[in-house]
């Protein structure tokens, strides 16, 4: 039996591609390790989103590739959106990648081990520098970005308790900073039958928490002839399986709708968490990112939030540095920010990728401007995120226990995704806690991004 390792790089979209990978793998007689130095087969599950993920990406490639020429790896393969957008030139580059898979083509994975295990055996590598990159060339899979949604069964590990369930997929924003829709294609939302039916195989293995993903779930189901939008299909969820936590993530603000907030509100099923990526607050700004709404649409939206579901918590991301952003524009921002304030928002430096039009626009933002305004607007978030967690204070929260450092318990709450958000720390009055299990908490003190308080009792469900 050989050995395996994968390492998953960038979003949850990719973590769910590298599940289904694993999955089918792991059906087929491999052993699926952790340490990548000892496995014969090492994928690497790569992002491109931005510069900084294609720099990690490559760091990763080139740490295997050391791997490949002094330890156990005998085949190294690329896979995910790098693999999809850079094959041509990865091939040329590192020639020690022996095949790669795009995104969409997971299900061919066992199909290239095969094709390069094979080769390996018919020692078709003994050519010369360019004959092996023309053969690489023919062990890869990629280009059909708008297939159907594929159905695979997925690598879940013992004792997950949270995990990302992808209800679409792709992209129709056309934001002019973004190259998702070149690399996932466009946007189609996956049938519901389908995750009802990895709904019942996570719920047997004891998942807690499901995430619903996509690129943007808010226009769930508008391409499909089944009656399900994104508020009936969490109402079948919420009424029809036993998860205590249902999350949403990645919600564009126009497809927020009153059907969907009071869907939210009628089921505790369903976390009050909205992740509503906004990328800018000035109007000039968001319309040349090709965003749809204005700042008084957005702050009617988060007010109505606000009014009908107060115990909400919501999360947004933020583009600084963007072509053209003046520092009056920028100053605009952070005057904004702290006129909604959200309780996480997260920044990313511009990132000039090519074949987007912001690439070509003019006026483009220094590096050193861009890390200063990074900085002003993490700060003034800061001071907007300590604001907001003392709202918690003297609160009663279900908690997510999810490790342990030395005598104090960690863990999540509904308005903490997991990763990306704060953490809940739990002194348990030596009481030993079960990790993976629910318990009641009284929030006793809050800092920037993290809640402290003190058990209370386990949660039986």
């Amino acid at each position: 039996m050989k050995t395996l390792h994968m390492t998953t790089l960038g979003c949850d979209k990719n973590t769910i591609d590298s599940e289904m990978m694993l999955g089918l793998i792991e059906e087929n007689n491999y052993d699926i390790i952790d340490d990548p130095q000892g496995a014969e087969i090492i994928i690497v599950n790569t992002c491109c989103f931005i510069q900084s993920a294609k720099e990690q990406s490559i760091d990763y490639i080139l740490e295997y590739v050391e791997y490949k020429n002094s330890g156990s790896c005998q085949l190294l393969i690329v896979a995910g959106c790098m693999a999809e957008r850079y094959h041509q030139e990865l091939a040329a580059e590192i020639p020690e990648v022996d095949g790669f898979l795009g995104v969409g083509h997971f299900d061919n994975i066992l199909d290239l081990i095969t094709a390069l295990e094979t080769q390996s055996d018919s020692d078709q590598r003994d050519q010369d520098q360019i004959g092996k990159g023309e053969k690489r060339i023919e062990n890869q899979y990629f280009g059909d970005i708008d297939k159907a949604i594929i159905e695979a069964r997925r690598f879940i590990r013992a004792g997950t308790v949270s995990t990302f369930v992808r209800i679409s997929e792709g992209c129709d924003h056309g934001c002019t900073y973004c190259v998702i829709p070149k690399i996932r294609g466009k946007y189609r939302s996956r049938r519901s039958q389908e995750i009802f039916n990895e709904l019942r195989v996570l719920q047997e293995k004891g998942i807690k928490e499901i995430i619903l993903i996509g690129q943007d779930i808010a226009p769930y189901g508008c391409d499909l002839a089944e009656g399900f939008d994104l508020p009936a299909l969490l109402e079948k969820i919420a009424t029809e399986f036993e998860f205590t936590w249902i999350r949403m993530m990645y919600l564009y603000p126009e497809g927020i709708t009153d059907k969907l907030l009071t869907t939210v509100k009628r089921h505790p099923a369903i976390c009050q968490y909205f992740d509503i990526p906004l990328q800018h607050l000035n109007d000039a700004v968001l319309k040349r990112m090709g965003r749809k709404m204005s700042f008084a649409q957005t702050s009617d939206l988060i007010h109505k939030i606000r009014k009908h579901l107060p115990d909400s918590v919501l999360r947004t991301s933020i583009i600084t540095g963007f072509p053209g952003e003046t520092a009056d524009q920028h100053v605009d921002l952070i005057k904004k920010i702290k006129l909604l304030p959200f309780d996480h928002l997260g920044v990313f430096k511009y990132s000039q990728e090519e074949k987007t039009p912001a690439a070509e626009f003019d006026n483009q933002i220094s590096e050193a401007d861009k890390e200063k305004r990074y900085d002003e607007i993490m700060i003034a978030q800061q001071s907007i995120s300590h604001a907001n967690k003392q709202r918690f204070i003297g609160k009663t929260l279900e908690v997510l226990i999810e490790g342990r450092e030395e005598d104090t318990y960690f863990g999540r709450f509904y308005g903490d995704a997991p990763e990306i958000d704060g953490t809940v720390f739990v002194d348990s009055n030596d009481t030993p806690l079960t990790i993976g299990n629910f318990y009641s908490v009284k929030i006793v003190n809050a800092l920037e991004y993290d809640l402290i308080g003190d058990i209370e009792n386990e949660f039986t469900k």
